[in-house]
């Protein structure tokens, strides 16, 4: 699997997440904060493991066939959370509540256990929006070095502007996407930033907002709900997060001025889904107003792309959660089911029932093939979501709360869940014991199924 190779890209996840911290620090020294120090120790804690990491896998670095690759991102979804919880914890927080806010930030799920308290400390805040950053660069480079393949996809997809050089090396493709994604990634962050500071809002607020909507995460910042900001920020961060669930492949060549044609068919139906989507919400919300047409349209945007916080009338539960599910593009920050999937699973459809109404007539090839992983994720997704609630149920949650927050988690859609008991609770109206369910289904939310299912089978580790 590569020892080394696995040591040695711990390390620099935890190099970044070390590094992370000196923002916040700086905010916190500027704003005499306590937490100051907390940073100081984190950050010097975060940086000896790394150089740990880093000096135990000094020598020839093996290429790194899938497990290894497999390994790195647990290692980076589940391990490095508990090092960027450190601030978190040397506060009034347990180490379980800062290591679950902290799951929540890197998965870029959000909703907090309290959002008083993430919003108390401008350098808390701060660290909050760096974690869902730096998590939606992960998500985005992931997808697109190693799970969206037609192996786990179902069809080809569109090629990513980068090399995945030799198939049984997973870890350079990997390598690749980060440095191909990162200055994209970076360069609209900072255009967000700009246009968000040019509403008015504070350098801070701007700040978060940038770094959370980028990457679907679902933090307003100091505002309780979208409707506390100003019609402006409202229609800069519509932008930002229609963006942020679309395909950065796209995106990316794009960027890169690409001559050759860019045949994608998922920008596409994710923007029918959200017209869609919106629309839906306006005849549930009474209709009639076409006032009202413009808040669904954010909340539609907002709910696919997974970011999941609510403007003005708010959708019946069940619409959302089912929206919520949807998800995004498959290259993108956003969570859930993506769209590309389900663009699979309907052409099957199609296809099936075109069979059952002429099964003599001939339709030629078939437009889907090698759509295995795309069942297995269904199954998986579906299986796991049922289990998730049947436990919380069975924990003495109700069922609104239960599915809210079965749902807000697998889909990384966190906010979601303040939609259930008045929006007061959030991830605090969960009992400690079963959060850390919760917990793992982020982590889920953000791997392929049939890669999670290979997790507990002892063979894929033996072969």
């Amino acid at each position: 699997m590569g020892l080394s190779s696995i040591l040695r890209a711990f390390s620099a996840i935890l190099f970044c997440v070390g590094a992370a911290m000196l923002a916040p620090f700086l905010l916190a020294v500027a704003h005499n904060e306590p937490s100051a120090g907390r940073f100081v120790f984190g950050s010097v804690a975060t940086l000896l493991a790394a150089g740990g990491a880093f000096a135990a896998s000094m020598g020839r670095a093996p290429p790194t066939d899938f497990r290894g690759v497999l390994i790195v991102i647990l290692l980076g979804w589940a391990v490095a959370p508990a090092f960027a919880a450190i601030p978190m914890a040397l506060g009034p927080m347990s180490f379980g509540d800062a290591y679950f806010e902290a799951i929540a930030a890197v998965t870029t799920t959000g909703g907090w256990l309290s959002r008083e308290a993430a919003v108390a400390s401008p350098s808390m805040m701060l660290w909050r929006a760096i974690l869902q950053w730096i998590g939606g660069l992960g998500s985005i480079a992931i997808a697109a070095a190693i799970f969206i393949r037609p192996a786990f996809i179902g069809i080809d997809t569109l090629l990513p502007p980068f090399s995945r050089g030799d198939k049984n090396n997973f870890m350079r493709p990997l390598r690749n996407a980060v440095f191909t994604f990162s200055g994209i990634y970076a360069g609209l962050t900072l255009i967000a930033f700009l246009a968000f500071a040019v509403t008015g809002v504070s350098t801070l607020d701007a700040c978060v907002l940038a770094l959370s909507g980028v990457a679907s995460g679902g933090f307003l910042g100091g505002a309780d709900n979208p409707s506390a900001l100003s019609t402006a920020t409202i229609v800069v961060l519509f932008v930002v997060m229609a963006l942020a669930g679309s395909n950065f492949v796209v995106i990316a060549r794009v960027v890169r001025g690409a001559k050759e044609r860019v045949r994608d068919v998922e920008n596409g139906a994710y923007v029918a889904i959200i017209l869609f989507a919106a629309f839906f919400f306006w005849l549930l919300a009474g209709a009639g107003d076409v006032d009202l047409i413009i808040p669904q349209l954010f909340n539609a945007a907002s709910i696919l792309s997974t970011n999941g916080f609510i403007l003005g009338e708010v959708p019946p539960l069940s619409v959302v959660l089912v929206t919520a599910i949807i998800g995004g593009a498959a290259v993108s920050t956003a969570g859930g089911f993506k769209i590309l999937r389900w663009l699979v699973i309907m052409r099957r459809a199609i296809e099936e029932l075109g069979r059952l109404i002429e099964p003599s007539a001939v339709f030629g090839r078939r437009r889907v093939s090698n759509e295995l992983g795309v069942w297995i994720h269904f199954l998986v997704f579906t299986m796991t979501l049922a289990t998730l609630v049947v436990i919380l149920s069975v924990g003495g949650h109700s069922f609104e709360l239960a599915a809210a927050a079965a749902i807000s988690a697998l889909s990384n859609a966190g906010p979601i869940i303040y939609l259930v008991n008045g929006g007061a609770d959030g991830y605090a109206g969960v009992a400690e014991p079963w959060r850390w369910a919760l917990a793992a289904a982020m982590v889920l939310g953000r791997l392929e199924a049939a890669v999670a299912l290979a997790l507990f089978n002892r063979w894929f580790w033996r072969a």
